[in-house]
């Protein structure tokens, strides 16, 4: 398997390349030059595999000859070690073909588990003995981030940098980002929203300061994001008819990298008849979708934070995707939307995103009507931000004999104030963290500090 760039380098490199990288030498991300393909009858075979079999099936054609098959079997099934639930992502039925596919059974009670376990483990394989010139950096309003420095430990020479706004990141995982501060890990406050979280680490890695350390992304940017999550719908598809019934997805946008993972998905050959991404008012893109209008812009907070954002990386490998993996073609609207803010595709390939995709932006008001719905009628107790795709599943379904799963990202405990509120959470409500001030605050725009704290992270200091 070879990877390229979004943008059209002409050098192709291999998965170890990928997995150690942050943005392409161009600028651009990096994408597999074909996809795997299985057919109905393959896909049907598996149904009785278990998570972690299924995922090898699913990952190893991406990965190639980089790793050896024992190797990566094992590096896989390790990477649910720590998963609490025996299926790893069992599924919830809340209404007539409808369901939650529970992603937050891993260590950190986030979707983000499934990649930070798995990529953790492929650095570490790749790095050997020269794990600690491996720097792992990215940007989080708050899950993404405590699920890198969890995963951490599987990777034990490398250092690790996080970026989130001062203000919008959960108190919770505020509270575990500024704990986590040690000689290997820096969770750095930055005073602007997470979209300038996102452009500062974009920046840094496009003048990367320290040439003897190797940069690597924990976002999905980097390939590994991706991959671990298109594990979860073939997952579901099998469960709920065997990979031949056709399956619907409710997505809800905390990354648009679990969207384009249900699209790459569904061309390898997946029975997936939509996909409906729902946002809450923060809602760049439904409008993309809706009315092919993305435009990126100040961000309000909501009962789903994890969704307070409007810059979404992963939109670059969509467009390349739509414009038939074309690189220039790609360059060119990237360039002008960092210019100036504003993307708009041609007809003919938003008409093709269409065929596929659906969206909703659902309000708070929506939003605590359908937890506590939820919650009265089924006894399932949900997160806002499931909540958000559960609403927008129900209301935009194109087809009620089809099962309709939404993507239940984080668990309802670590809203439980929210549910409690509203009479959906009969457990025990967690004391409010205590917080103090960060100890440094960067600006939206000082690379130059960043780099300074970068060596000084790689020194141990």
């Amino acid at each position: 398997m070879q990877y390229t760039s979004t943008r059209g380098a002409a050098t192709r490199v291999d998965f170890r390349t990928v997995v150690l990288s942050g943005l392409a030498e161009d600028g651009g991300l990096y994408v597999p030059v074909s996809l795997p393909q299985f057919s109905a009858n393959e896909i049907a075979n598996w149904s009785w595999l278990p998570f972690d079999e299924l995922a090898w099936r699913v990952i190893s054609p991406f990965v190639g000859d980089s790793i050896d098959e024992a190797s990566l079997r094992s590096l896989v099934s390790d990477s649910y070690s720590r998963f609490r639930h025996r299926a790893i992502a069992p599924l919830q039925q809340i209404g007539h073909n409808e369901w939650v596919l529970q992603l937050f059974h891993g260590p950190t009670r986030a979707s983000k588990d499934f990649a930070a376990q798995l990529q953790m483990r492929l650095v570490q394989h790749f790095l050997g003995e020269n794990g600690d010139r491996a720097m792992l950096v990215g940007a989080s309003n708050g899950d993404t981030a405590v699920a890198a420095i969890e995963a951490l430990d599987a990777c034990p020479g490398a250092r690790l940098l996080a970026l989130y706004p001062r203000t919008g990141t959960p108190g919770d995982r505020m509270a575990i980002l500024q704990a986590a501060d040690s000689g290997r890990v820096c969770a750095l406050a930055v005073d602007g929203s997470f979209d300038d979280c996102q452009s500062l680490v974009s920046r840094l890695f496009r003048q990367w300061p320290l040439p003897d350390v190797v940069p690597i992304s924990f976002n999905s940017t980097n390939w590994v994001g991706v991959l671990a999550q298109i594990v979860f719908y073939f997952h579901a598809a099998l469960q709920l008819g065997g990979g031949l019934r056709p399956v619907g997805f409710s997505v809800p946008a905390a990354s648009f990298a679990e969207i384009y993972a249900g699209f790459i998905a569904q061309k390898m050959g997946l029975p997936i008849n939509q996909i409906i991404v729902s946002t809450n008012r923060n809602d760049a893109l439904h409008q993309f979708i809706h009315s092919n209008r993305y435009n990126t812009g100040s961000s309000s907070h909501t009962l789903s934070p994890a969704m307070d954002f409007s810059l979404f990386s992963n939109l670059e490998r969509f467009v390349w995707e739509l414009y038939e993996r074309n690189g220039p073609a790609t360059r060119a609207l990237m360039e002008h939307f960092e210019y100036c803010g504003e993307l708009s595709i041609g007809n003919r390939q938003w008409l093709q995103a269409r065929m596929l995709f659906d969206s909703y932006a659902v309000g708070d008001a929506q939003t605590r009507e359908e937890i506590a719905t939820l919650f009265r009628e089924t006894g399932c107790a949900v997160d806002p931000h499931t909540a958000t795709g559960a609403f927008a599943g129900r209301l935009h379904r194109r087809n009620i004999g089809a099962p309709m799963v939404t993507l239940g990202q984080i668990a309802p405990e670590k809203s439980a104030a929210l549910l409690a509120e509203l009479g959906a959470w009969h457990g025990e409500v967690p004391a409010s963290a205590a917080l103090g001030a960060p100890a440094r605050v960067l600006g939206r725009d000082d690379l130059q500090g960043l780099g300074e704290i970068l060596a000084q992270l790689q020194a141990g200091r």
